[in-house]
């Protein structure tokens, strides 16, 4: 999974007055994209414990700032009950558009 995300982000808490690596994990992102027309937004994560706080904020501006989303035309998300904070950050939805799924699993 990682090493086909052209984009990752991290954010890691550290302990008042912790020098050195960080401990704790707080959230997560990744992404998709062809470099030029289109990308995903994908596993957009936050530790319950530490929503609100803004990360989920910066997990996202720093995943649309990299170099391989950076100058994409579109980019798209797909979530459950994140429309709202997603809406906060400048996306919208599309009713021209569907969701379809296969299952790979389900085929045979």
């Amino acid at each position: 999974m990682l090493s086909n995300s052209e984009a990752v982000v991290t954010a890691w808490k550290r302990q008042p007055g912790e020098l050195g690596r960080a401990k704790e994990l707080v959230g997560f992102g990744r992404a998709t994209s062809d470099g030029l027309f289109r990308a995903v937004l994908w596993d957009v994560v936050v530790a319950s414990s530490h929503r609100g706080q803004g990360i989920g904020r910066v997990v996202v501006n720093a995943l649309l700032e990299t170099p391989a989303l950076i100058k994409v035309e579109r980019v798209y998300l797909m979530t459950t009950r994140g429309q709202r904070f997603y809406r906060q950050l400048g996306f919208r939805d599309v009713g021209s558009q569907h969701l379809l799924m296969l299952d790979q699993d389900r085929k045979n």
